[in-house]
């Protein structure tokens, strides 16, 4: 990684080598987020090992859906290798998860397969909403199966806009990997950390109800039932159960928030 000596890419062989233009690369660098290490005389620009490096990262990230903006704050050093062996490990983590997501799309699409063999109607609010799930790998897709036709319906016109889908996922996504870490440190669903998750979840689940009763219950009750969860997210239900729920009983009652379906339990 500090060797003097090492090899220097000129932008059209960096370009090449990647997979990517060298208008991208100058537009990365115009942009703050790839700057290369050197210059020639000539004011041609050089990249090192180091920022072929920070380019992985930056095309991983994009892979993912991130903005540049995004990509940007979320960059990790990698100039020695404990810290490089961490971004590597990081990556491995993502790419574990989108592997599961993409078995529980695979899980969805023999479901769909399945009822057309037995000759069943498929509702078409029910079949778009799980299309757009698979699409987007989505590991609460399988909440969409136990939903009534007008809840259907209402999610369906609530996300139509891809940006308001783009945020919503988003959020989620941020506030699923913080559960899981939280969940794996063995932080107290009461503590000051788990207390500030469970405000930001009932915010995004305010976000997506609007404070709709009937759909709150749903919801609470589908993820309450263990045998509704695909084994293929085990993690992610272990923390719901075990941290979530928690945490966020104690947020409702420390905050006065009464749910009638909840009470007695």
């Amino acid at each position: 990684m500090n060797n003097e000596k090492e090899k220097l890419l000129t932008v059209g062989e960096l370009a090449q080598k990647s997979g990517v233009t060298v208008r991208t690369l100058q537009y990365y660098d115009k942009n703050g987020l790839l700057a290369p290490s050197k210059y020639t005389e000539g004011g041609r620009r050089m990249y090192s090992m180091k920022d072929v490096l920070r380019l992985q990262q930056i095309l991983f990230l994009k892979s993912l859906g991130f903005s540049l903006k995004e990509i940007r704050d979320r960059l990790l050093p990698t100039e020695s290798a404990a810290k490089l062996e961490k971004m590597f490990k990081q990556q491995k983590e993502v790419l574990i998860t989108q592997i599961l997501r993409m078995q529980e799309a695979v899980n969805l699409i023999e479901k769909v397969i399945e009822e057309i063999r037995l000759g069943s109607e498929i509702d078409i609010d029910r079949l778009f909403a799980i299309m757009e799930a698979t699409r987007r790998g989505n590991p609460y897709s399988f909440v969409l199966r136990y939903l009534s036709k007008d809840q259907m319906e209402y999610f369906f016109n609530r996300f139509g806009d891809e940006d308001i889908i783009a945020e919503f996922e988003k959020r989620l996504r941020e506030l699923t990997t913080e559960l899981i870490e939280l969940y794996q440190r063995n932080e107290d669903p009461e503590g000051s950390a788990g207390q500030n998750l469970a405000a930001r979840w009932w915010e995004l689940m305010m976000l997506l109800t609007k404070g709709d009763p009937v759909l709150l219950q749903n919801i609470f009750s589908v993820g309450a039932n263990v045998n509704n969860w695909p084994p293929d997210i085990q993690n992610l239900k272990e923390a719901i159960m075990s941290f979530l729920g928690r945490a966020f009983s104690t947020y409702l009652k420390n905050n006065d928030i009464k749910l009638p379906f909840l009470e007695g339990r």
